[in-house]
């Protein structure tokens, strides 16, 4: 019958494990001056392509709500 192995609990280790399963930072998804220096509309389209390629998810999620809230009643 074989042994059960041990696993290898040195401190050590056990750092390099939490290091490697640690969340990454996300960096900023747009360079700040790419915000503030889009002045034409060539400029905002840009960006606007930037931001739809980079960050798919939080664009669907923002039309989404926009749709949500376009089929609200308005109140008065």
């Amino acid at each position: 019958m074989p042994e059960a192995q041990k696993p290898d609990a040195t401190p050590e280790s056990l750092e390099a494990m939490k290091e490697k399963f640690k969340p990454k930072k996300k960096k900023p998804a747009l360079p700040t001056e790419m915000l503030s220096d889009a002045k034409s509309y060539d400029d905002k389209l840009v960006l606007v392509k930037y931001l739809t390629e980079k960050e798919k998810g939080r664009v669907v999620l923002m039309v989404k709500n926009m749709l949500k809230g376009a089929g609200a009643p308005k109140k008065k």
